[in-house]
C-alpha cells in the first residue's frame, strides 16, 4: 500500500471486502430460509442454501483480494528502482591520494 494512501481509501477497501463476504451470506441464508417458510419447502434445500452462501462467499473473497494484489504489484512495478552503486573502492580518488 502506498504511505501516503488517505484513510478514507483504505476504509472504502475494508469496507468492500466486508460486503464481499458479508453479502452472499446474507442473501443465501435469509433467501433461504424465506424460500423455505413460504413454500415449505423439505430442510435439505437451507442445506444446499448454506453450502451456496459459503461458495460464494469464498469465490468472492479470494476474486477481490486478488484483484488487490494485482493493483498494488502493478503500483510497485511502475516505480523506477534506483540503480546500485557497483564501482569498486579503488576507483575512487580518495584511496590513490591517502597511500601510505
Amino acid at each position: 500500500m502506498k504511505k501516503n494512501e488517505s484513510p478514507f481509501a483504505v476504509y472504502a477497501k475494508v469496507s468492500q471486502i466486508a460486503f464481499v463476504i458479508i453479502a452472499p451470506l446474507l442473501l443465501f441464508l435469509w433467501g433461504g430460509s424465506a424460500l423455505v417458510k413460504h413454500f415449505g419447502l423439505p430442510d435439505w434445500v437451507m442445506g444446499i442454501c448454506v453450502a451456496l452462501a459459503i461458495i460464494f462467499m469464498l469465490g468472492g473473497a479470494v476474486n477481490y483480494l486478488t484483484t488487490l494484489i494485482r493493483y498494488y504489484e502493478k503500483q510497485d512495478k511502475d516505480k523506477k528502482v534506483p540503480r546500485a552503486f557497483t564501482s569498486s573502492r579503488r576507483d575512487n580518488d580518495y584511496y590513490d591520494d591517502h597511500r601510505k
